[in-house]
């Protein structure tokens, strides 16, 4: 056995050295913490600001409309999105109305506004007794990481009353969904809200799949691809019908995907990259391979002179095939102010209504989601103007002006080009 002995002495010159860095460090440290409680203290700040116009503006009594008016000014102001919107003004109102001490917990800079949200989220369903109970306990146990608090917290509540966990369960449910968001490098995330035992089995179903397609693919092909990667390719596989081990990238499925691609690209005398509609830029290679696979190939022409309609003026107010589809292109998405609503589920809407002399052009036409659409029509949030390159300046109910750019910048189609 080693012993190991020390003794007090007087530190080197290194040694106070390091030890006077030590304390600049932990000066440092105390700085940012300190930030971190103004951030806190800002941030409850602002929710409190947000549950009082709230309040103001929507009244005890809130209209369906009159929220959604408020909220797109909101997600606006912020540069959020609605559903980010939504989000805060749920926030303030629990803290305002039901968790009073975590809102003061918040100022104080006690939690972080992380902890809050948790707080918020958690605890917003049950009934008085239970959340001061457990709000109480959890605001003297805020000194932990946001994972371990969150994690506390959810354990309490699905602990403490076992018929209303049945209950929270069935509600949750009746919010399953599924959705997707792009992520860099033409890459996107598919995402399933799901209960819990469902997902469990799923992910579990995956592993073997990807497992089983790694045997079979290393006894025939020289299988190189991971465990990963083969579970993303079997959700495809199996959602698209197709064979995992074959190169069509889509099976024996026809989905409809659009694709805008320079002619050079397709002919292979560019790498210039390509617009996946309702997503965005693509890389060449992969938009030869699905142009390769498309059933059936139309042009997207750029060259206003060619023979297809695309403005119709007073002559037609249904729009053309034509027309829909270099919209779609030029749009790319739903053309409010910061939502992401694909085109396909969106309305082609006249700024002008036809009714009132508005005509079937490009200027005069943009994709709104069913919402927005409703938005424009029945709040007081208009269109101000669309202009030649597609771009249109909104105007918010207190007079704030957005300007929302579409996917692509095109010119007018009533121009020669250069």
């Amino acid at each position: 056995m080693t012993m190991v002995s020390f003794r007090d002495e007087t530190p080197t010159g290194d040694f106070a050295l390091v030890d006077e860095r030590m304390r600049a460090d932990a000066g440092v440290i105390e700085a940012i913490v300190a930030a971190d409680r103004m951030i806190a203290s800002m941030t409850a700040a602002k929710l409190e600001l947000i549950e009082f116009a709230h309040t103001t503006q929507i009244g005890p009594t809130p209209h369906a409309l009159a929220e959604r008016e408020f909220r797109a000014e909101l997600a606006t102001a912020l540069r959020i999105s609605e559903r980010g919107a939504e989000n805060l003004i749920g926030e303030a109102e629990i803290l305002a109305r039901y968790l009073p001490a975590t809102r003061a917990a918040l100022a104080d800079g006690r939690i972080t506004p992380r902890q809050a949200s948790i707080l918020v989220d958690e605890l917003g369903g049950l009934d008085d007794h239970e959340r001061d109970e457990i709000e109480r306990h959890m605001l003297d146990a805020a000194d932990q990481s946001v994972a371990s608090f969150q994690r506390a917290v959810r354990r309490l509540r699905e602990t403490r009353d076992a018929d209303q966990a049945v209950d929270r369960h069935r509600r949750a449910r009746e919010g399953r969904q599924v959705t997707c968001q792009p992520a860099r490098d033409g890459m996107a995330w598919l995402v399933a809200h799901l209960p819990a035992a469902e997902a469990l089995a799923i992910d579990s179903r995956l592993d073997d799949l990807a497992r089983g397609l790694a045997r079979l693919g290393a006894d025939r092909t020289g299988e190189d691809r991971t465990i990963a990667q083969l579970r993303a390719d079997a959700l495809g596989d199996v959602l698209l019908d197709r064979d995992t081990l074959a190169s069509r990238r889509f099976g024996d499925a026809k989905p409809t995907v659009v694709v805008t691609v320079p002619i050079s690209v397709l002919m292979g005398k560019s790498e210039e990259s390509a617009e996946l509609l309702g997503y965005g830029p693509i890389d060449a290679e992969t938009a030869r391979e699905l142009t390769a696979e498309a059933p059936v190939l139309r042009r997207m022409f750029t060259d206003p002179r060619d023979d297809a309609i695309l403005a119709l003026g007073r002559t037609r107010y249904r729009v053309t095939e034509d027309l829909r589809l270099w919209l779609a292109v030029r749009d790319g998405r739903c053309r409010f102010v910061g939502c992401f609503r694909r085109t396909a589920a969106s309305d082609v809407d006249h700024k002008r209504a036809w009714a009132e002399g508005g005509a079937t052009d490009d200027d005069n036409l943009g994709h709104l989601c069913r919402g927005h659409h409703t938005l424009k029509h029945e709040t007081r949030w208009r269109i101000e103007a669309i202009h030649p390159d597609g771009t249109i300046d909104w105007i918010s109910p207190t007079g704030r002006r957005h300007r929302s750019r579409p996917a692509r910048t095109v010119g007018a189609l009533g121009t020669d080009p250069p």
